[in-house]
């Protein structure tokens, strides 16, 4: 017996010709609000993003503070340059400001949230 060549299509069966599924009845307005359950739309906020925002807002804004305060200008030779001197100020107002951004995101969020379960309302049917 040969055997069958792997880059050759096998032929199909023969068999009874494939008919057509027939299609299900669609139901009736009646039985769709008998068997509907209403819902709820409700528009959440994503916590992530807000809290994301809040981090990158709260960080340009400590940047900015700390740009804007005089002071003497060092070279910042050190082991870590931007701990030294002002570099130091600057990097720490980044991250309070980065660390308050996130708490106030995550404070808008909250309200955010707690306002779209207020606004919570049943779609018409």
């Amino acid at each position: 017996m040969p055997q069958p060549d792997p880059l050759v299509p096998a032929e199909p069966e023969p068999g009874p010709p494939a008919t057509a599924a027939e299609p299900e009845p669609v139901p009736s307005e009646a039985e769709l609000a008998s068997t509907a359950t209403p819902g709820t739309v409700r528009r959440a906020p994503k916590f992530g993003a807000f809290l994301v925002a809040g981090g990158l807002v709260g960080a340009v804004v400590g940047l900015l503070v700390a740009g804007l305060a005089p002071g003497d200008r060092p070279d910042g030779s050190g082991f870590l340059p931007f701990l030294d001197g002002v570099n130091a100020v600057r990097t720490w107002l980044a991250v309070a400001g980065l660390v308050l951004g996130i708490l106030v995101g995550g404070l808008l969020a909250a309200l955010a949230d707690r306002r779209s379960v207020r606004r919570a309302r049943r779609p018409r049917p």
